[in-house]
Parts: C-alpha cells; structure tokens; sequence
C-alpha cells in the first residue's frame, strides 16, 4: 500500500502546489495524500483513513489549530508521524511541537525539495519504528507461548535465546503424568459448561503446581497433562520436583474439593505417575505448527505408571529410578509418605519395574 500523507493547511494553494510537486509518485502510485483545512476535518479524515502514515500540519488555521492537533493526535496514541509547518520566526510554536511529539518541522514559505526530502525521512523513520514495534510484538507473543509451558524464570531465560529448541537431544529429566480418573462419566454426569469450568480449574491448578516446581508442561491431554522437570534445561533437583509438584497437586485437588462440595458440587480424584531416565527433546511438526515435545521411553513408563494409580489404589506411583534419583538430590524426607509396593511388568516391557506408591487415604 502506498504511503498516505495528510496535508493540514487554510491555503488552498497548497494542495495544488503538493499535487503538482509529486504528480508522478501520484500517477505510479507511490504517494497518496489527503487535504483538510483545519485540525477539525484533520481528525474526522484520521479517523477514517487509518492508514494515514505522516499528517503534515500548519499551526495557524481556524476552528483548530495544529498544536491543538498535535495534542489529540497524540491521545489516540497512533502509529503515524507528524511534522508540524510554520514561520521560521514562530520558533517558540515549534519548538512547543517538537516537545508535543511532532517528528520534524518545516519551515515557510515551504521549499517543496525540503517537503519531499522531509516526507522521505520521515517515512522511513517511521519505517523503522514499524519494524521494532513487529519484533517487539512477536518476541511478546512468543513469550506468551512460552508461558503456557514453562515457568515464569525459565521463560525469561528461554527468551532470551535465538532458537533454545533448534537442535534435538537427549538429557535425562523427570517425567509426569497426571490426570482426572473418571473423567468420561463425569462429564456425561454435568453437562457441556460445567465440565469445561472444572477443565479449567483443574488445567490452572495443575499447571500453577509444575510452574512452581520449575517444571515445564509438555501438553494438554484433554482430562490431563505431560510435565517434565529437567527439560529443555537440566537442575540440580529435577526429580525433586517432580515429587514436590506430585504432592502440591494431590493437596490442591483436596482444596479443590472442599470448594465443591461447599457449592454442592461432586469431588474429583486425580491420578499421578512419575519416571525418571532418559528423554529425547525437540521441536516436532511442520512448517505451520511446531512444538516443543519430549520423547522416549521414560515417557511412555511414566504414562504407565499414572494409569497403574487406579488400580493400585495410590495417589502416586512412582519408579525406583526417580527414587534414586531424589536419594542423589539430598531430598529423601519428600519420600516419607511413599511406600515400596514391589515389582509391576509394564505393558510393552519384559523386565519388571520396581514401583513406589503414596496410598490413597483409607
């Protein structure tokens, strides 16, 4: 789209003289301008045409003049420049422009050479000031992205970086799983909006709880969700957290509860498994979606073990290798409710797990 300049002057001899000055930009399409003869029609022409990118305005001029302008541009704080035209020897008037946020001035009689160099420059100011605004823009809303999935200081530092998930690789994290046992019948049970109220509830809850365990949520699984503590950057307490999220869970569910059943709502019951080992990390998808994703067999146990919770009765099961884990850490007394259970083969692996399990209460 061609650049637009609105002209602000009571002398209709300047808007011949600006058509015959840059009749061809006009004619190849390069330059639009618009008239008004005062800050009043200035306005209603802004408002119209938000396009307007330079409003090239006279102080002097009845019903409004252009100071006053300035000022109500600047409140309906626009993405355009102005450049205000005067006497040479009003410079107190110019001066108070400049201060007001005009970007340049011009002097008269106008020079219409330095009209067209002043136009260019200021055209390509704002340019750049575009430019910034749109990185500034998307490095926000990525951020915002960001948030959805890791915590407040691991966004800061992740934005930070050019591309922190370029390069795919394997570290070791914790990694779990969590979601709301009877979640099909509960939904049939309360009807479309009731069900997406708790969803909600349950998806803040959850994950205020991983974020602030420094965990990172890997996705949404419609009635649950994936962490991970230890990626895309590893700690010193990863599977730490991942009990510290675990148990911050399990009691925010119980407040949870106390809130429903207050408003005579039914309760919810959650279901946790927890794995620590190896994991592939990286971006996966297309050209029009990519997402973070954490892969591998720890995943998949650790998916496993939050299905075992129903049936075991438990709360939580966890690994022995996260148990180890936590050991290393210096954190044994998280595991003080904990209780061993034995030995579990999981679906698809032929050696048996060695499991820990937090008991529902009786």
């Amino acid at each position: 789209m061609a650049p637009t300049i609105l002209v602000v002057d009571d002398e209709p001899d300047l808007q011949t003289l600006v058509t015959q000055k840059f009749r061809r930009q006009i004619r190849k399409g390069e330059f639009l301008f618009l008239f008004a003869m005062d800050g009043v029609e200035a306005l209603e022409l802004v408002d119209a045409h938000p396009e307007i990118d330079v409003v090239l305005s006279d102080i002097n001029m009845p019903r409004m003049d252009g100071l006053t302008l300035l000022n109500r541009l600047g409140e309906k704080d626009l993405n355009l420049r102005a450049v205000i035209v005067s006497a040479y020897g009003d410079m107190g008037n110019i001066r108070t422009a400049m201060n007001a946020g005009a970007f340049d001035f011009i002097t008269k009689p106008i020079d219409l050479n330095d009209l067209e160099v002043t136009i260019n420059k200021t055209l390509d100011d704002l340019a750049v000031l575009r430019e910034a605004m749109a990185q500034r823009l998307a490095a926000e809303t990525a951020k915002a992205n960001l948030a959805r999935y890791f915590s407040p200081d691991m966004v800061d530092e992740l934005a930070s970086m050019s591309d922190p998930f370029a390069a795919a690789r394997e570290c070791r994290a914790a990694v779990l799983f969590v979601d709301i046992i009877g979640s099909t019948a509960l939904s049939e049970k309360l009807g479309a909006e009731p069900t997406f109220s708790l969803l909600r509830d349950f998806y803040n809850r959850m994950g205020g709880a991983v974020f602030a365990a420094n965990g990172s949520v890997d996705k949404y699984l419609g009635d649950g969700l994936m962490a991970n503590f230890g990626a895309p950057e590893s700690g010193d307490e990863d599977a730490s957290n991942a009990i510290r999220c675990a148990l911050c869970m399990q009691r925010s569910i119980a407040d949870l509860n106390k809130l429903r059943a207050g408003n005579g709502k039914p309760e919810i019951s959650i279901a946790i498994g927890v794995h620590f080992g190896p994991v592939l990390i990286g971006n996966i998808g297309n050209e029009q979606r990519l997402e973070f994703a954490t892969l591998g067999d720890t995943v998949n146990s650790a998916a496993r073990l939050e299905h075992l919770a129903r049936p075991l009765e438990a709360q939580v099961v966890i690994s022995d290798d996260l148990v180890e884990a936590v050991k290393a850490e210096g954190s044994e007394d998280l595991l003080a409710d904990f209780v061993r259970h034995g030995e579990e083969t999981l679906r698809g692996k032929d050696e048996a797990m060695k499991l820990w399990i937090l008991p529902r209460p009786a």
